[in-house]
């Protein structure tokens, strides 16, 4: 096993490199240390508001997707 280290100036940077590497499936584990624990931008953003959907069951309500989806298509019409 071999262990490679990386340094980013951007916090937002590290967690896009995070991601990438989570989905190359020959990487066993990955390991972050910041020096800021609140990262800024875009990514921090974007990250928090999937956080706070991950919890709802926002499309629960739908017994059949494809009539939803012809409905949203119709609606435009």
């Amino acid at each position: 096993m071999s262990t490679i280290s990386v340094t980013v100036e951007q916090p937002n940077h590290a967690l896009m490199l995070v991601e990438w590497l989570k989905n190359i499936r020959f990487v066993k584990e990955v390991h972050v240390e910041t020096e800021n624990s609140s990262p800024q931008g875009n990514a921090a953003a974007i990250k928090k508001a999937l956080e706070g959907i991950k919890s709802k069951n926002l499309f629960s309500d739908i017994d059949d997707p494809v009539a939803y989806q012809r409905q949203l298509r119709d609606e435009w019409n």
